[in-house]
């Protein structure tokens, strides 16, 4: 296993969050089109992703070599490790790319199905969220105040818009069909484009809900820790546990099961297949 203890290596990785944030800013405003490759409709990488995961695992590495690693950009390394770091480098690339402030770094480290700590961090705003599972979640090292339930009046929602054939979990029709009802009971929705960032809103009470169809592991590992710890329950659309490649949504519980009710599936409708690959960042 490992001589550090979870509070050492959730300093670790704050580091590494760190280092990572640095090469994204180095990048971020003034990146040619050029460094920037599109991987699926709506789903890109840049030289930024791969500088900032080189960084963050150059950091990570000094925890020993027990650990194994799953970064977006590189892959999946020892396999076999009983603890994993997984890593998001760059979660919110469109983002990025357009120039668009809103993007984060996402690091948590897991063991065999659940995750034991959590970071995502935003360097544009030098803000770090940060979660050990039973331990609380925090921003900047301050401790976060519990979730408090909302009626849904009273509610801001957050949500992906999918590109074609990223939804999994639901159909395009029952998608926009609880889209349009959950706009018209809430206080708004918006389209903010970090799974890993709204989640941590979510824990800084910023947020109010969020839900999501088509994500990767990497993409909300950390987030979800940082909104659990918060108080926030974190399921599938349909309040089973989360899937790779599946569904999210997250919420206080009052709101949680009320976001639930409206994403229900239509029996007569198909899924939205007619592509594959990964959602967008």
């Amino acid at each position: 296993m490992t001589e550090l203890s979870l509070y050492e290596l959730l300093e670790l990785a704050g580091s590494a969050a760190q280092a990572g944030g640095n090469e994204l800013m180095a990048h971020f405003g003034h990146m040619p089109r050029t460094a920037v490759q599109r991987k699926a409709l709506g789903d890109y990488a840049s030289k930024a992703d791969l500088a900032a995961e080189k960084a963050i695992a150059t950091v990570l590495a000094k925890a020993g070599d027990a650990f194994g690693f799953e970064g977006e950009e590189t892959g999946l390394r020892q396999a076999d490790a009983a603890l994993r770091w997984v890593v998001d480098p760059l979660d919110g690339t469109s983002n990025f790319i357009w120039g668009i402030p809103y993007f984060a770094v996402s690091i948590a480290l897991c063991d065999v199905g659940r995750e034991l700590l959590g970071v995502v961090y935003d360097p544009l705003r030098d803000e770090m969220f940060t979660a050990i599972r039973g331990q609380g979640a925090r921003l900047n090292g301050v401790s976060l105040a519990p979730l408090q339930d909302k009626q849904p009046e009273d509610a801001i929602i957050s949500l992906s818009m999918p590109v074609r054939g990223q939804l999994k979990a639901i159909s395009r029709n029952s998608f926009f069909r609880s889209v349009d009802e959950i706009t018209n009971a809430t206080a708004g929705v918006r389209r903010l484009g970090s799974a890993a960032l709204d989640l941590a809103y979510i824990a800084a009470g910023r947020l109010d809900g969020y839900f999501e169809d088509g994500l990767s592991y990497y993409d909300y590992a950390a987030g979800k820790l940082i909104a659990e710890e918060a108080g926030a329950r974190v399921t599938s659309l349909f309040g089973k546990p989360p899937e790779e490649g599946g569904s999210l949504l997250a919420s206080s519980s009052m709101l949680h099961a009320w976001l639930a009710s409206h994403l229900q599936e239509d029996s007569d409708v198909s899924h939205d297949q007619s592509t594959t690959g990964s959602p967008p960042a």
